[in-house]
């Protein structure tokens, strides 16, 4: 079906729950190798190229000739839907982690629980500038080269290098079309966004897995936890944006426990 995704599924059995990971802008499933191993002998597994990342190029567009938040986040629900998947646990870094907090607000029956990385839950002003900047100067220079100045942004030091250079490495099989395409959404992200950043989560099984170095994100993380105490929060020292692939073992971990945690409170209930 063109109209699908293109994903990796790992299927158990029914009697466990599933996970669906979601990957950031410029990214794609295989941002999450190394999730991969240690948590596919416990849970079933949704891997997606979000629209036009990884292998989900050449699907049919929207009417409009634009993309659009809700747009993104139905290819999401249609894939989930065509697999009967009812309800999960949501795994998301960077971009993927606002897009799993607007899924979640507009789909809150459809989530378990919230693991996130490298969180974006308000788009600061200078981030939102440079994006916008980029999307101006998109027509005279290769959109690989904004990927690379995000990526230098973000994750600008020497322990970051792994991180940056998978975010550059798999940035490079985003068209030029697509590229545009998305950076048009980015000011409606920053309004739904912006907007959300007052209002609580709907779940209250949500763990945000962050390093100290974040220095893009990590100061609206640990406000909005100290504002939201039912979102747990965790930092880890010398870390940059990504967790999940810098310090991928102590990320699995804690990830992996947060889960069973709440799989026995579910029991409990």
């Amino acid at each position: 079906m063109n109209d699908l995704l293109h994903h990796r599924l790992y299927f158990i059995s029914n009697e466990k729950d599933w996970i669906v990971f979601i990957h950031g802008i410029g990214g794609n499933s295989r941002t999450f190798s190394l999730q991969l191993k240690a948590f596919k002998n416990h849970y079933n597994i949704l891997l997606p190229d979000l629209r036009g990342h990884g292998q989900s190029k050449n699907m049919p567009g929207p009417e409009s000739g634009k993309y659009s938040l809700d747009f993104i986040s139905k290819d999401i629900i249609r894939l989930m839907d065509h697999h009967k998947i009812e309800k999960a646990n949501f795994i998301g870094c960077s971009f993927g982690a606002s897009l799993i907090r607007i899924l979640e607000n507009d789909n809150p029956h459809r989530f378990k629980s919230i693991i996130l990385t490298g969180a974006v839950l308000k788009i600061k002003t200078s981030f939102y500038l440079l994006l916008k900047v980029g999307r101006y100067i998109s027509p005279y220079f290769n959109n690989h080269f904004l990927y690379t100045l995000v990526a230098y942004f973000i994750m600008p030091y020497r322990n970051h290098r792994q991180s940056r250079q998978m975010f550059i490495k798999t940035s490079r099989d985003i068209s030029r079309r697509e590229y545009a395409l998305w950076l048009a959404i980015i000011e409606e992200v920053k309004v739904r966004m912006d907007g959300l950043f007052s209002v609580p989560f709907l779940s209250d099984s949500v763990l945000l897995i962050s390093g100290n170095q974040d220095h893009a994100f990590l100061k609206d993380c640990l406000h909005y936890c100290s504002v939201n105490q039912l979102v747990q929060i965790e930092v880890l020292n010398n870390c940059g944006h990504l967790s999940s692939i810098e310090r991928y073992e102590e990320f699995n971990s804690i990830a992996l426990n947060f889960l069973q945690k709440e799989e026995i409170k579910d029991v409990e209930i």
